[in-house]
């Protein structure tokens, strides 16, 4: 699922928005600037006693018209910055059978209540046993709320996500040996079961609350669930400061 200085905001803002303030119509797309950087805390949950947690720092590298490089590194590692492409609607592509394809976009400007968009691809790349996947996303722009994280409370819009994952996945052939005892003595036993495909289906959530005026999420959850709907990992982060860059 992987994200400097300014005059008077050069310290991390703490202080929160307020939330009295009534919410734009429509939320236009961010005017990003070089170095513009957040730092967020992520949990990551597996099953029923998985957990990782840790502080990741986020900062604009470079900014293509319709796309931008974002650096993500675990916040005090001596490492560089690991490079990521998105747009600037902080959406994500790859590359599948040879074309950019997008293949997630929480936000959509300009944005507004009740705005309602879908993400639908079939992923040919092969993962592991898996040989391609059938992907849909839709998001929904749901309403403003307030929303409370370590850099304080903020006014966001929030979006809906729920998606449907159709993976065809290679079963390996199986052979099975053994010995049968018997009045003449012990026969040897061997069976093959054939291989082949099959299908795996399994369905996504997740909520993203993005304050304009930090252009950028404050926080997010994803889940995902097996095919009996019950939740197999949850990634939520929380926006502990952010700085504009000058």
């Amino acid at each position: 699922m992987s994200q400097i200085a300014r005059g008077a905001f050069a310290l991390l803002l703490g202080i929160s928005a307020p939330a009295a303030a009534a919410p734009a119509a429509s939320v236009p797309a961010p005017a990003f600037k070089l170095g513009d950087s957040w730092v967020y805390d992520q949990t990551t949950e597996k099953g029923p006693s998985g957990f990782g947690q840790v502080r990741l720092d986020l900062v604009i590298e470079r900014l293509e018209g319709e796309t931008m490089m974002v650096g993500i590194k675990a916040d005090g590692a001596p490492t560089a910055f690991q490079d990521l492409e998105v747009g600037i609607d902080w959406s994500q592509r790859r590359i599948i059978d040879g074309q950019d394809r997008m293949t997630t976009r929480p936000l959509s400007f300009p944005m507004s209540v009740g705005q309602s968009w879908t993400v639908d691809y079939v992923d040919t790349n092969r993962h592991g046993a898996q040989t391609s996947a059938h992907i849909k996303q839709t998001y929904t722009v749901v309403g403003w709320e307030d929303v409370t994280v370590p850099a304080g409370t903020f006014h966001a819009i929030k979006v809906v996500s729920k998606g449907i994952d159709k993976a065809t996945i290679e079963v390996a052939n199986t052979a099975v040996a053994g010995m049968v005892a018997g009045a003449g003595g012990a026969t040897s036993v061997a069976h093959t079961q054939r291989g082949g495909t099959g299908q795996l289906t399994t369905s996504a959530y997740a909520e993203y609350y993005y304050v304009p005026e930090l252009k950028n999420y404050v926080k997010t959850i994803e889940e995902q669930y097996n095919t009996d709907n019950v939740r197999v990992m949850r990634t939520t982060r929380a926006l502990v400061s952010y700085k504009a860059a000058s």
